[in-house]
């Protein structure tokens, strides 16, 4: 009980606890932004669905348990801070374990802790990533440890159904026989799962040779790509690349090279990219995107058709990042901002209320009544408008945001004097 823990280290830990939440919320963030950059450039399907900061009494209890002296609590307990990832199937997961790895700036330190093929004795299935925060989350303090569950559709499915019926408790054995036997049957269709996966992800078969007047097909397509970029294409992404030929009614591999050396129309569409969903085309994209463009009556419309696609996987993305970050209704958003327990920039950013500065590229609030109106759109809330807009008002003066939305209060101070 929270009575039980020494005054001392409640003082210590709500001494860090607001670098503790600006550090969970920049992994949310930076994993969210990744995760959704790996569905569009792997296919990879993975959706945060839990983080938090470990309750204190939680803390001093596994502290005790494992004779951890009270200075170094903090800095010990692996799962100070804990994320949970959800993925389709087992390569997903690799996916994302590969992405924490090459994340750099988020973590460091980082272990990796296996229990899939050797799950735990009641059946427990997982993979956990343990590792510590960087620095530039919180300059001057601790480096908070972190730990990173990621689980399929499968290992979730046991952990949900198991957990209000075993955690923490002691387990007859006759039941414990009975988790297994549910974990391996969860464990039979992470397997049937992971062969549909890697038939859609198998490189498709290639001719061995082609010629500029051979017809389309897909295996002479899978032999072009090979030979232009250096790399195998996907079936998934191959399906669609043959699809918006057949379409286009390019008959020649010679058409088809013709089509991906148009540099001034990769140009345009990363730039579409880039400007929707922050990261350029890829050669894969490249591929199906000019075939696309090809299908339009004329190049400008092709354009169209491309921007609408890149927008409409991007407002995908938007939709299942707001509806994990975001409160469920206008009442709770109203309740969370105003105690303080609401991500403010994260949310705002997410209704896209958010601009740089137009001097230091600072992020700021666009300007009150879009914001307030974008929180009303969501939550289809327009008798709050008002409310709203007084609430947000309050935050923009609390963050000095200048009074048009174009500069931070900073650099508005810094130009009136130098007018």
């Amino acid at each position: 009980m929270k009575k039980d823990i020494p005054k001392e280290f409640i003082k210590q830990y709500e001494d860090i606890k607001e670098n503790l939440e600006k550090a969970l919320e920049d992994i949310q963030d930076t994993l969210q932004l990744r995760l959704s950059q790996l569905k569009a450039q792997k296919g990879t399907r993975a959706r945060m669905v839990d983080a938090r900061i470990k309750k204190p009494g939680k803390i001093w209890k596994n502290a005790k348990k494992r004779n951890i002296p009270e200075s170094e609590i903090l800095s010990r307990i692996e799962d100070l801070l804990g994320v949970r990832i959800v993925v389709n199937n087992l390569n997903d997961a690799e996916s994302v374990i590969e992405m924490i790895h090459q994340e750099s700036g988020l973590l460091q330190n980082v272990e990796i802790k296996r229990m899939v093929d050797k799950p735990t004795a009641a059946g427990y299935r997982a993979i956990h990533i343990r590792a510590e925060t960087n620095e530039i989350f919180s300059p001057g303090n601790i480096n908070a440890p972190c730990e990173i569950q990621i689980r399929t559709l499968a290992q979730d499915t046991w952990a949900r159904l198991s957990r209000a019926d075993l955690y923490g408790k002691k387990v007859p054995k006759n039941i414990t026989k009975l988790t297994q036997a549910l974990s391996k049957q969860l464990s039979a269709i992470d397997e049937i799962a992971q062969l549909i996966r890697d038939e859609l992800d198998r490189p498709t078969g290639k001719s061995k040779r082609i010629k500029d007047t051979d017809p389309v097909s897909p295996k002479r397509l899978a032999l072009l790509y090979e030979q232009t970029y250096g790399d195998e294409l996907y079936e998934w992404n191959l399906h669609d690349w043959v699809l918006y030929l057949d379409e286009a009614e390019v008959d020649t591999i010679g058409e088809v090279r013709q089509v991906l050396n148009d540099t001034k129309l990769r140009d345009i569409l990363d730039r579409i990219a880039r400007r929707i969903r922050k990261y350029s085309l890829d050669d894969s994209d490249w591929a199906v995107y000019s075939a696309l463009v090809a299908t339009e009556i004329d190049t400008p419309t092709g354009i169209k058709a491309v921007k609408k696609d890149i927008q409409d996987q991007w407002d995908e993305i938007t939709v299942q990042a707001r509806s994990q970050t975001l409160p469920g209704t206008i009442d709770e958003f109203i309740e969370d901002f105003q105690d303080g327990s609401l991500p403010v920039e994260e949310s705002f950013s997410l209704l896209d209320c958010v601009q740089g500065c137009g001097r230091c590229g600072i992020d700021i609030l666009v300007d009150t009544e879009s914001a307030a109106q974008a929180v009303a759109d969501y939550y289809g809330a327009e008798d709050r408008l008002d409310e709203l807009g007084e609430m947000i008002e309050q935050w923009r003066f609390d963050y000095g945001n200048s009074m048009d939305g174009s500069f931070c209060s900073y650099c508005s101070y810094q130009m009136s004097k130098d007018d």
